[in-house]
């Protein structure tokens, strides 16, 4: 389990409700082992829990068996939106698409913004909501 925060002066901060909700599992008092890992590239958490929620979403929807996982959808939500690095054939013949990653090392935030802003009005329109702030507190909710 992962719980993103922030340390402001001797208090640890959790990030989101979510994380809030993940620390309340514990019992008061309980022992904790905290292993800290900190960033000093800032990236919207919120925009990662919003994307990632989402193709979690769209996939419990069962539309369709390519569209079944949580990873399909990531995989061709990226396909659609024109995230990828290139393409390469296999042995076969096969065409593949390489997706891009959207971690820092080869993504910058304008650049992941962008695309997680394209992919939620994807996202939106596949369960046929057209105002994304709606789809946003649609997944707030769920």
């Amino acid at each position: 389990m992962t719980i993103c925060g922030q340390r402001r002066g001797k208090t640890l901060i959790p990030f989101s409700e979510e994380d809030l909700r993940e620390l309340y599992k514990y019992p008061e008092a309980q022992f904790l082992e905290i292993k800290i890992k900190g960033s000093k590239k800032e990236r919207s958490y919120r925009e990662l829990c919003f994307y990632f929620g989402s193709c979690a979403y769209i996939s419990s929807l069962n539309l369709n068996p390519n569209m079944d996982t949580k990873e399909k959808i990531n995989h061709l939500t990226r396909l659609k939106c024109g995230f990828v690095d290139g393409t390469v054939f296999d042995e076969n013949g096969l065409l593949h698409w390489m997706v891009r990653s959207l971690g820092y090392d080869n993504c910058d935030h304008p650049d992941a913004h962008k695309f997680i802003s394209q992919a939620l009005e994807l996202h939106a329109e596949l369960v046929g909501i057209f105002d994304v702030e709606e789809y946003k507190r649609l997944l707030e909710s769920s």
